[in-house]
């Protein structure tokens, strides 16, 4: 389906039609007959102000393909997650009630003359009564003046995040807000995703939303769950979902999606909530509350530190409530999705600087692990070691016997059970000994969700023979070459289809490009099992370790027993 067609279907769902305009003869013709239903697209503003002029809706063409290629991506992403029994919530940023609610004189003229938070920021002695109301007992001028400094919204990679910054009140590490009152062990995660209002209005890190959140399960005797805020001040709605598409391929059973965003549009509502997500008006039931008469700047989304609290109470109660669990999806919906349009999407807009970066990717490891006259034959694995057992470190003592140096790239997205960090250190224990092997990160250029997101969702799909054409080539083109890789090595898959199919790829186009493939039978405990991550996940929930230790090095066996 191309741009066009996308667009179509995409407005046709809306109960619209998509009407593309290229020149002023095909306005004249389409002012005969237009429908009100119809939507003006066009990349040119001159036709677009003409269009405002007669009163026709109008967008221009690439706000609407982004907007179609995310809208179809969405839906994609929601299934996905159903499929993985990943719940997800959507819960309205407080809006305006409405049947004559009374609010504060001093709220409604904040209302009347918009005076949000920057602009009271900017007047501080002008409004400071305004102010010293919102702010109570924390009012100063130093303490409002630091709450003001927010970090930029800037593109990290592929995804966009706030700048890392510390301070007093406000602090983001690893472009995400600090959370307060998080516990230190546990077993599920909410991912809180919005703008402003989830990313903390005016308000210190311990007064965020997520920091409330997290506030309220503990003080509700909840102390297994952790709140992540992915929340962007700033952030326009196509960031945020942007971000939300990248991250929902490494969703596993045990995280919750938590959306505070604008009211949703009823027909785009029905899709979602089809796809599994649970919906809640929470606007009314905030404003039962009585500091609600005032407790905001110029719109009641826009809410102090007492306003926060109580939308963290009316969602901690919700999601109590509902025990936490997702909405079940008829599974006709399930019928023959593959995640094609969530994978398009990530494929054609994460591509920031990409062969810059690459470039940039090989010169470190060349940087860390120089190369001199006698590494002529170089090899390379690529592994994900979830975790790392036996059966890969037999793999790779063939491979290293066959080669000058080999390289071992752990694959770096964390969307597997354990995480990056515990699989790159198994793999450098489990390796230690082996003197000709280099243990380096996949990057975001092998089995990425940029070159290769079908892999993350493999178990979720029907298709399994997915084309893995991009990213078999950029490692011959762009990785292989430099590091002077002339064979790839992999073990024989008898069981996963995806990973097969991914093996049969290689086969094909490696030789294309001078290089040698080679498969490798797995290693058998016996006639009967062979030796497999999988098994070693399963005997780890039933904390089994002396079946563990059969299947594992004693290096892994040790992580495992630590901090699993």
């Amino acid at each position: 389906m191309n741009d066009i067609d996308t667009i179509k279907k995409y407005y046709g769902e809306m109960n619209s039609k998509a009407v593309f305009i290229g020149s002023f003869i095909d306005i004249w013709k389409l002012c005969q007959g237009f429908n009100k239903e119809n939507v003006i697209v066009s990349n040119s503003r001159v036709i677009r102000k003409i269009a405002a002029l007669l009163r026709m809706r109008r967008a221009p063409f690439s706000k609407v393909e982004l907007s179609s290629s995310q809208y179809f991506a969405m839906k994609d992403a929601l299934l996905l997650l159903a499929k993985k029994n990943v719940p997800v919530y959507y819960y309205n940023r407080i809006g305006k009630e409405k049947n004559g609610f009374e609010y504060s004189v001093s709220a409604q003229n904040r209302m009347k003359k918009h005076l949000n938070f920057p602009t009271l920021l900017e007047h501080i002695d002008e409004y400071e009564s305004e102010l010293k109301e919102l702010f109570g007992e924390l009012y100063s001028k130093e303490y409002i003046t630091e709450l003001g400094k927010i970090p930029q919204v800037i593109a990290k990679g592929d995804v966009f995040r706030h700048e890392d910054f510390t301070s007093k009140y406000v602090n983001v590490i690893e472009g995400l807000r600090v959370v307060c009152y998080q516990p230190e062990k546990y077993d599920k995660t909410i991912h809180i995703y919005g703008r402003c209002g989830a990313f903390g209005y005016a308000v210190e890190d311990k007064n965020s939303l997520p920091s409330q959140i997290q506030l309220q399960l503990k003080e509700n005797g909840v102390t297994n769950i952790r709140v992540v805020n992915h929340g962007l001040w700033g952030g326009e709605d196509e960031y945020l979902e942007h971000n939300f598409l990248n991250d929902c391929i490494g969703y596993k059973e045990g995280d919750i999606i938590l959306f505070y965003m604008m009211h949703i549009d009823k027909r785009l509502l029905k899709h979602w909530e089809d796809a599994g997500v649970k919906y809640k008006e929470i606007t009314h039931e905030w404003h039962q509350y009585p500091e609600a008469k005032w407790c905001f700047y110029d719109k009641p989304g826009h809410m102090n530190h007492i306003g926060y609290q109580h939308v963290a109470e009316i969602i901690v109660k919700d999601m109590i409530q509902q025990s936490f669990l997702g909405k079940k999806v008829d599974e006709t919906m399930f019928d023959d999705f593959n995640s094609e349009k969530l994978n398009a999407y990530l494929k054609k807009n994460n591509k920031s600087d990409f062969y810059k970066e690459i470039a940039q990717y090989t010169n470190r490891i060349l940087s860390d692990y120089p190369l001199n006259d006698n590494l002529k034959t170089n090899g390379s694995i690529v592994m994900n070691c979830n975790p790392f057992t036996k059966g890969h470190r037999y793999l790779i003592e063939y491979a290293a016997k066959q080669v000058d140096r080999l390289y071992i790239f752990v694959v770096k997205e964390d969307k597997s059970f354990f995480k990056y960090e515990d699989r790159f250190e198994m793999v450098k224990a489990g390796t230690a000994d082996l003197k000709n092997v280099v243990v380096v990160s996949s990057g975001k250029f092998i089995i990425s969700s940029l070159t290769f997101p079908e892999y993350f969702m493999k178990d979720y799909v029907k298709e399994k023979n997915f084309d893995v054409s991009m990213d078999v080539e950029t490692f011959c083109k762009h990785i292989a070459p430099p590091l002077r890789i002339k064979k790839r090595f992999a073990g024989e898959e008898p069981f996963d289809p995806v990973t097969k199919n991914y093996n049969e790829n290689m086969s094909r186009i490696l030789p294309k490009y001078g290089m040698e493939f080679c498969e490798i039978p797995r290693m058998a405990l016996d006639e009967k099992r062979v030796i497999n991550a999988t098994e070693v996940r399963r005997l780890l929930k039933e904390r089994d370790f002396n079946a563990i230790r059969e299947y594992v090095p004693q290096s892994t066996l040790e992580i495992l027993k630590e901090r699993y």
